[in-house]
C-alpha cells in the first residue's frame, strides 16, 4: 500500500493538471474502474443499469476499497452487468482511486463506456466534428432512421420553444433532443407508443447526456405519444419532480404541434405559438384555420393548464 501511494504521488508530481483538478468531475476510463461503477450501481440499487455517465461522490472511493475488502470473487460474480475478468483487478482499482481521489480532490466520479480507442478516434476528428453535441447528433440520426418525416424534429423543436425562453442552456438542448426522437413510436401499437418512447429514451446508446436527462427525455416522449401529464414515478429517483414537471410540458406542447402539421412542414412554418401571463395561444394562418378541429383544441387547452393559463387560437391576418 505504502508503495502504492508513493508511486501515484511521484506520478502526479510531473502531471501539471493534477493541480487543477480539485473539485472538477475526474471521469472513470478503463475497464476497472468501470467495473468499480458498476459495484457502486448494485450496491446502491440505482434504477438505470446505463454505466456512462454514472456519478458518485468522491467519498465513495474510499467505501469501494472497505466493501471489496468484505465481500469475496463468488458474491462479485453474482452482479450481472460484472464482467468476470475484471474481477480479480477491482481491489486494486479500488485503492487507486481512492488514492488519486485523497491527492486530487475530484468533485465527483463520473464513469466512461468509452475508452482509450474512442478517446483517440475523438482526436483525429476536426475541430468542427469535436464541436458538435454528439446527443443532438445521435438523436437526430435516430429520429431520421426511425420516423417519418425527415427534419420534422428541428423544426418542432423551434415551434414549440418560444413557451420555453427561459429556460437554462441544458433544458433546451435536452428539449430538441426529445423533439428529434418525437416520431419514433409511430411504428410501435398505440397503446404502447408512449412506453417505446421512454424505453428509447432510458436505454438509448446516447452521449453526453445523464440519467436525470434521460428520465426528462423520457418524461416529455411519454407524455407527447399519449401516456398522460402525470410525472412517472420510478423517475423521481432519477431527477427532479420540478424538472420531470416541466419535460411533461415539452411533452404537451410536443403533442399539440404534431397534431396540428401532421408531421407536415406547411401548417408549423405558417403558424406559431405565444404566451404571456393569462394565456397561451396558437396563432393561425387563414388558411390553415380548418385544422383548428376537436382534438387540436383538447391539447391546446391540455397544455395551457399545465402552464398555469387558458390556451386560445387566433387567425392572423
Amino acid at each position: 500500500k505504502g508503495s502504492l501511494k508513493r508511486a501515484v504521488a511521484k506520478a502526479l508530481a510531473s502531471a501539471p493538471w493534477a493541480r487543477d483538478c480539485a473539485g472538477r468531475p475526474l471521469y472513470l476510463v478503463g475497464g476497472s474502474w468501470r467495473a468499480l461503477a458498476n459495484v457502486d450501481m448494485h450496491r446502491t440499487g440505482f434504477p438505470l443499469p446505463i454505466v456512462h455517465h454514472y456519478t458518485m461522490g468522491p467519498e465513495r472511493a474510499a467505501r469501494l476499497v472497505r466493501l471489496l475488502a468484505r465481500i469475496g470473487p463468488a458474491r462479485l460474480a453474482a452482479i450481472e452487468s460484472l464482467s468476470s475478468s475484471r474481477i480479480a483487478n477491482l481491489p486494486d482499482g479500488a485503492a487507486l482511486l481512492s488514492l488519486l481521489v485523497r491527492q486530487i480532490g475530484p468533485g465527483a466520479l463520473v464513469a466512461s463506456a468509452y475508452g482509450l480507442r474512442e478517446g483517440l478516434l475523438y482526436e483525429r476528428l476536426d475541430p468542427a466534428t469535436r464541436a458538435r453535441d454528439p446527443l443532438i447528433e445521435a438523436t437526430r440520426e435516430e429520429g431520421e432512421a426511425q420516423g417519418r418525416f425527415a427534419e420534422h424534429g428541428d423544426l418542432l423543436d423551434r415551434w414549440i420553444a418560444p413557451l420555453f425562453r427561459d429556460e437554462d442552456p441544458e433544458s433546451t438542448r435536452l428539449r430538441h433532443a426529445a423533439c428529434l426522437l418525437g416520431d419514433v413510436a409511430w411504428r410501435a401499437h398505440p397503446d404502447f407508443r408512449a412506453e417505446r418512447g421512454l424505453d428509447m429514451a432510458l436505454h438509448g446508446n446516447w452521449v453526453n447526456v445523464d440519467a436525470a436527462g434521460r428520465a426528462r427525455i423520457g418524461q416529455a416522449l411519454f407524455t407527447s405519444f399519449g401516456g398522460g401529464s402525470v410525472v412517472i414515478e420510478s423517475l423521481t429517483r432519477l431527477c427532479a419532480r420540478e424538472r420531470l414537471e416541466q419535460a411533461t410540458r415539452w411533452g404537451l406542447a410536443m403533442r399539440l404541434g404534431q397534431r396540428l402539421s401532421g408531421g407536415v412542414a406547411s401548417p408549423l412554418e405558417a403558424s406559431r405559438l405565444e404566451v404571456d401571463d393569462e394565456f397561451v395561444t396558437l396563432c393561425l394562418d387563414p388558411s390553415d384555420e380548418a385544422l383548428f378541429g376537436e382534438t387540436v383544441a383538447k391539447r391546446l387547452r391540455q397544455l395551457a393548464e399545465a402552464m398555469g393559463r387558458q390556451g386560445e387560437m387566433l387567425v392572423r391576418e
